[in-house]
């Protein structure tokens, strides 16, 4: 049976929302992602040039993982499984921009997809890769760093650039 797929992105915004709950990682809950690999996905759509829906993106320089944009993608996944909502707005308001500055990162672009439903990187890579709002994320320039956390079934991709 076929695992329903949503999927969400979101570009560069910000808010005033200061009331934002950080979790810490219990064993084998998050960091169970293969970073190399999802590095090496998201590297390779990159330094290739890939078509995000009717628009083709020429290659971009490769992207580099940041722990604390993990730490941010990770709590960010970890709200939605507790709390069962799947959006780029968390219940208190908070936005993508604000949860990584919480963490610590003082970015000048940042950028967020999520999904849900996928079991693998590979998978929840491609299923990016075909949506054009996600692609868009994927190969914008602007970008140099990216992390990526999972919880249960949702997982989360922040990208940044300070």
């Amino acid at each position: 049976m076929k695992s329903v797929l949503f999927l969400f992105s979101i570009l560069i915004i910000s808010s005033g929302f200061d009331s934002i709950r950080f979790y810490e990682p219990k064993p084998g809950t998050s960091s169970a992602i293969n970073k190399n690999l999802v590095l090496e996905l998201v590297n390779r759509a990159r330094t290739n040039g890939c078509k995000c829906g009717d628009t083709y993106y020429y290659p971009v320089p490769a992207l580099k993982w940041n722990s604390i944009l993990e730490k941010a993608a990770f709590h960010h996944s970890v709200d939605m499984e507790q709390k069962k909502y799947f959006s780029h707005i968390a219940p208190d308001g908070s936005k993508a921009g604000k949860r990584i500055e919480k963490v610590g990162y003082k970015w000048k672009a940042y950028g967020e997809n999520i999904a849900s439903g996928y079991s693998t990187e590979a998978a929840v890579v491609e299923g990016w890769l075909k949506s054009p709002g996600h692609c868009k994320n994927i190969m914008n320039k602007m970008y140099k760093e990216m992390g990526m956390g999972r919880s249960g079934r949702y997982w989360t991709q922040n990208f940044g650039a300070k």
